[in-house]
Parts: C-alpha cells; sequence; structure tokens
C-alpha cells in the first residue's frame, strides 16, 4: 500500500504539534504541511495535491465545513475536533473519520488511517476498471482516448499536451484538473509540468526518466510519489 501524503488545518498550536508527533511515528503517512487556518490550506492546494487531511472544523476565517465546500478535487478527510457536535453534518460530506481532540489514544488514531487506506484500495480497483477509456475535448469535438495509450501529459501554457503512442492532443485544461480524471495507480505527477504514465517508463535516474526517445525531469517534490508507484526489485 502507498504511503497517503496528508496536511494538517489546524489553528491551535498544541493540537498541530500532537497530530504531527502521531503522522511523523506512522509509516504510513508522510507530512506535506502544516497550515494555520482554511485559506492557506487551499493555497497550497492551488498547486500540490495530497491524499489525506486532517481537518479542525472551527478555525479563523472559514469553518471546516465551508473548506470542504471550496475543494474542487477532495481527498480523504479525518476531522479532528474538540466538539462531538459537528459529526453529523461532518459524515453527510463524507468524511473518512472523525477524531475528538485531544486525541490520547494511538489506537484509535491507527484505525482512522486504516479505515483511509482500505477506502483508498477499494477506489483504486475502482478506477482502474472504470477508466479504460475517457474522451478528452480537442477543439470543438470529443475525442475518445484509451487510457492505456497515454505515454505522458505535459503543461503548455492554457493547454496540456496528451502524447499517446501515436499522436499528441491539445487539450485546454489544467494539470491538476486532468490529473484528478486519471487513474491513480497507473499516472503520477513528476514535476509541475508532467504526468507520466508508469506503465511506460524504461529508464529512472537521480534527476530524469526516460519514455521511449523522450527525456522527462523529476522534481525533488515529486519523487517519492514516483518511487512509491513503481516496483523495484
Amino acid at each position: 500500500m502507498s504511503t497517503l501524503r496528508c496536511i494538517i488545518v489546524e489553528d491551535d498550536p498544541a493540537a498541530q504539534l500532537l497530530l504531527r508527533s502521531m503522522i511523523e511515528k506512522t509509516p504510513m503517512l508522510t507530512l506535506k504541511k502544516v497550515a494555520g487556518d482554511a485559506l492557506e490550506a487551499i493555497e497550497y492546494l492551488k498547486t500540490e495535491t495530497v491524499d489525506l487531511i486532517f481537518l479542525d472544523m472551527e478555525m479563523p476565517g472559514l469553518t471546516g465545513l465551508q473548506f470542504i465546500d471550496l475543494l474542487t478535487h477532495k481527498p480523504y478527510i479525518i476531522v479532528v475536533s474538540g466538539e462531538q457536535k459537528y459529526a453529523l453534518d461532518a459524515f453527510r460530506y463524507n468524511v473518512a473519520d472523525y477524531l475528538l481532540k485531544p486525541i490520547a489514544d494511538y489506537g484509535r488514531f491507527m484505525q482512522a488511517i486504516l479505515k483511509v487506506q482500505n477506502l483508498q484500495a477499494g477506489n483504486q480497483k475502482k478506477t482502474t476498471s472504470e477508466n479504460s477509456q475517457l474522451f478528452v475535448k480537442v477543439d470543438s469535438m470529443l475525442q475518445s482516448l484509451a487510457v492505456e495509450s497515454i505515454l505522458w501529459l505535459e503543461a503548455s501554457s492554457d493547454y496540456v499536451k496528451i502524447h499517446t503512442d501515436s499522436k499528441t492532443l491539445m487539450v485546454l485544461s489544467t494539470m491538476k484538473a486532468l490529473e484528478e480524471k486519471l487513474p491513480q495507480d497507473v499516472f503520477v505527477r513528476v514535476h509541475r509540468s508532467f504526468i507520466v504514465n508508469i506503465k511506460h517508463i524504461q529508464n529512472i535516474d537521480a534527476a530524469n526518466l526516460q519514455i521511449g526517445s523522450k527525456i522527462i525531469p523529476v522534481s525533488p517534490n515529486y519523487r517519492a510519489a514516483l518511487m512509491e508507484k513503481i516496483r523495484i526489485l
């Protein structure tokens, strides 16, 4: 099972510290960001993708539920709140779990993480089976595209170039929007400008990978996610 990239969205320093300590001793979690409020987290998520958010309900500015409403891509969410009263509303938003502060029981924390892992495993199987084909809008026409034929995607100004084994398509979109629609078990972002199909990678070195004759840079920020997706003997 791959590592879950997570962020903390919490304004209380003591709660931040406790969550950080639990995350850091949990091998299947990688902490990417601690945000003191929802607006800071939203700015971070405009350019970065995570798998899991630890979310407080009562914060200055936006509440936890208002924050969830603003997410275009919804990772798994574990609510961490000092109040039980928000639980019903939170589960209506399909959060993965609801933990009460202060979190004194590491076993309960691990139950929540294992629940997220099980949800992720089920969704990845569903994603792989349901998304063998997709349609992309090129000019004014929707074109059918087999997912397995995609080699890599490349950002190009306001467009994304989709390179396949037979052609290159120019799509008016953002990398983040396309990344969210691709099967997560097959595609991985390796650079702010590149998403690759791991099944077509031929070689990987410290700073690049190769697909066919194309050398694609691998950013240090994305290398860990790439290495988690590939099998190494």
